[in-house]
């Protein structure tokens, strides 16, 4: 990753995963908890002084469209996976995904993939980037 933005969806994944995971953060300040995450993150250089725009839209994004997000998802996946039995980190990494392609939609399908299979290897294997890729090239609107 090299891009401020590519920092920022990270980022944006890291904050809505530590939410999930400490949900006493729901009243954190989404500005506070980005601090905190800047401050542990080996990527604090090259994302400091950014206004975390991107990062702030996507993760109120997601929380403020979560039920039709959790529902394209369920929609798009095959039978035998289920959204419950996913581990949160990469099921933050579906909804900032879905969030950016469906609601948002103001860059390319593809480079949102791409983005978002970058940030899958940063932290998972093989399996989970092959589910990632084609859950998100065949997403089912609502």
């Amino acid at each position: 990753m090299s891009d401020i933005k590519s920092y920022q969806r990270l980022l944006a994944v890291q904050a809505i995963y530590e939410n999930s995971i400490n949900q006493k953060e729901i009243d954190v300040p989404i500005y506070e908890m980005l601090s905190h995450i800047i401050a542990n993150a080996d990527f604090k250089n090259k994302i400091h002084g950014a206004k975390l725009s991107l990062t702030k839209e996507i993760y109120n994004g997601v929380f403020t469209n979560l039920k039709t997000i959790d529902s394209i998802l369920k929609k798009s996946l095959k039978k035998n996976n289920k959204v419950q039995s996913f581990d949160k980190l990469l099921l933050s990494i579906f909804r900032c995904a879905i969030y950016e392609i469906v609601l948002k939609n103001e860059i390319s399908k593809k480079i949102v993939i791409s983005e978002y299979l970058l940030i899958s290897n940063h932290f998972f294997g093989i399996k989970e980037a092959t589910l990632l890729n084609g859950v998100l090239d065949n997403l089912r609107e609502i």
